[in-house]
């Protein structure tokens, strides 16, 4: 089973088009040469993707580039930068300076790296 967010974007995008259409799952299905399983999989971001299929539903969604279809490249979570906002409700008059800012950070962005798994005693 995929969890992958850009099928998830995928599958958001194709659900959002075919209701706009006024289109059941099984219509898009009967267009595309899938079964009604395969449209709410793909729907539900479970299911990867040939691209001959992407093609044939940008088709059977009336888009006129395959490119309208596809979602935006999700960011990978390594060297991305990370946003916070960092309060306190009953101090929220205070803030953190910068460097102290930049080291909590640095602690988030260590913490979220992946991890090498080191074997003891080898």
């Amino acid at each position: 089973m995929t969890t992958d967010p850009i099928y998830s974007a995928f599958g958001d995008a194709v659900a959002t088009r075919r209701k706009a259409m006024n289109l059941t799952q099984a219509q898009l299905a009967g267009r595309v040469g899938m079964s009604r399983a395969s449209i709410a999989n793909i729907e539900g971001g479970r299911q990867n993707i040939l691209l001959h299929n992407v093609y044939a539903l940008a088709s059977a969604l009336d888009f006129s580039k395959v490119a309208e279809l596809l979602p935006p490249m999700p960011q990978t979570q390594t060297g991305r930068e990370i946003k916070m906002t960092l309060s306190n409700q009953s101090f929220t008059d205070h803030r953190l300076s910068e460097s102290a800012e930049a080291q909590v950070a640095e602690l988030i962005t260590n913490a979220l790296k992946p991890r090498r798994n080191v074997r003891s005693g080898s």
